[in-house]
This record gives C-alpha cells, structure tokens and sequence, in this order.
C-alpha cells in the first residue's frame, strides 16, 4: 500500500527541523519557534507508518499549512492492528479519508476537554471525544501521550486507527456516539449486536437517544430481556432507507418484530409515529444506516 519515501521526500520532511526545545507546559499553546506537526510526526519512528500515510496520498500538505489543528495520531502498532489487509484493500482516497479524520482545524489542548464532545474534522464528519479513565475517541482508541505542542497546533498520540462511519457496521457507528450508549447496552442486553452487525445485512435502524431511554426509565425496569428485544426489533427496518429515499408525506413500513412503523416528512422534518423526531440522519455503514430519534419507539 504504502511507497518507500524518496530521499528527496525526506530532505523536504527534514530541512525545516531546529534544534529548539518544548514548552514545559504544553497546555499554555504551541510557540511559533516549536517545530511542526509535520517535522514532529516525521523526527519520531513510532509515526513512520502515519507519515508515510500522509505522504503518500497528499494530506501532509494540508497539515504543513498554519493550522491551527489537532491530530489523533495513531502509532506504526496502532496501524498494525487494524485487521489484515486493511490497509492494502483501501484506495488512496480511502486512505486520505482516514487520515484526514484524525484532524481538527482547532487547538485543542487536553485541558479544554469536557466529559463528552463531538468536533468536525477535516473529512467533514464528526468525531467524539469522551474524558473518564483516560480520554478517548470514538470509544475504540485511548490518548496515551498528549498534549504534544506543535508550530501549528497540537498532536495527541492514540493507540488506535479511528474509522469514518463508512467503514465500520451499525453496531460499530452506534458505539462510538456517546449519546447512544443506553442503545447499545440494550442491545447488548438483548443479544442483538450479532445480528446488527452482519456483514451481509442491509438495515436501517432509528436509534433513540441516551435522553430518550431515560424519559422510560420506569418502563424499562420492568422488561423482560424478551421484551426489550421486540422493543429494539420495532427499531429496525430489513433494508437500507436513506433520507433522500424518502417521498414528501406519510409511509407506513413493517419493522423486524413484524409491526409497523409510520415515517412522516413535511417541513418540519422526519417523525416516526407521529411523535419521534429524527435529529440526526445518514449514518451511513457497511451494513446499513442509522438515523437517531429523540424517543423510544413503542410497540
């Protein structure tokens, strides 16, 4: 996948390089005299499969601009243990995709952090960062070295390869949104993530929020697990249905527990029966899509 860099590659990574020392406190922001994110990344062999990465497909330009930006920079055993022949299936585009959703166009020290967060990276698409043991992204890699202050913004070495929605399966993209955490612990619960997460299906499920679970609480204490499955299964529809797929108007669409559910579209957006708003739309994976709603569907 990757190409040998040229020494001409080198030279150009490595002429810019000072001899400066770092702030002792990083939280206080990059200096102007500290070297780049860039020269950082490239003077450390623990990112030499990153750097390669960047150069190869482009995005190190973007990241020797002035920034400022944030990097989630995974380490050469963070790459290693994505699953093998990832990395020789994906195109360069796909590539750069990953790569450029590792990056904020902000600086973001660890300080500034709240308990949970989402940011916009450079792909377009929304990672979320939540601080408890440790800080984590997207519940699947841990910040293990921080607060790395650059010339243009600031690195935060991760010991996992963060995917974009695209590349990962419904159960995948429901994990890594803080908000749906009592989602996937129902889920989980039910012993439904093995199916939600075949790699042959193609579903579309509406995702209730943290919030909406709780606005049942007093009805979810009394399920049975039998109970709370046919309660998931109202959530999902056998097959692929994107927003744009939808007509202006009332559908009525059959659901995995055998039930239906009515989807309006008007002005005022997406509801399902008639009372949950869609408040966030197109989550879309390898098999299926999700669109989160503010209310437990009940059947």
């Amino acid at each position: 996948m990757f190409k040998k860099l040229s020494l001409i590659t080198l030279i150009t990574l490595f002429m810019s390089f000072t001899a400066l020392a770092c702030s002792d406190d990083s939280s206080t922001g990059p200096d102007a005299d500290e070297p780049s994110i860039v020269e950082i990344a490239a003077d450390n062999e623990a990112f030499s499969t990153l750097v390669d990465a960047l150069v190869n497909t482009g995005v190190v330009s973007a990241l020797e601009g002035d920034g400022p930006f944030t990097v989630f920079a995974p380490t050469n055993d963070a790459f290693d243990n994505l699953p093998e022949g990832t990395l020789e299936s994906l195109s360069n585009d796909q590539l750069a995709e990953i790569l450029t959703y590792h990056v904020i166009r902000a600086e973001i020290f660890s300080s500034a952090l709240q308990p949970e967060q989402s940011a916009t990276t450079l792909s377009g698409e929304d990672i979320f960062v939540t601080v408890g043991n440790g800080v984590r992204v997207n519940n699947s890699a841990t910040v293990v070295d921080a607060d790395l202050a650059a010339s243009n913004g600031v690195i935060h070495v991760v010991d996992g390869v963060i995917l974009p929605d695209a590349f990962g399966d419904i159960v995948d993209n429901a994990a890594k949104r803080y908000f749906l955490s009592s989602l996937v612990e129902a889920v989980v619960t039910a012993d439904l993530a093995g199916a939600l997460s075949n790699e042959s299906a193609e579903l579309t499920v509406f995702a209730p929020t943290n919030e909406a679970f709780e606005a049942i609480a007093d009805v979810a204490a009394g399920l049975t697990v039998e109970e709370l499955t046919n309660i998931l299964l109202y959530h999902v529809v056998d097959s692929r249905v994107l927003s744009t797929d939808l007509a202006a108007g009332e559908q009525t669409v059959q659901t995995l527990n055998g039930e239906s559910i009515t989807i309006n579209v008007g002005d005022g957006g997406v509801t399902v029966n008639g009372s949950a708003s869609v408040t966030a739309a197109d989550v879309n994976g390898t098999n299926g899509v999700i669109h989160v709603i503010n209310e437990v569907l009940l059947p």
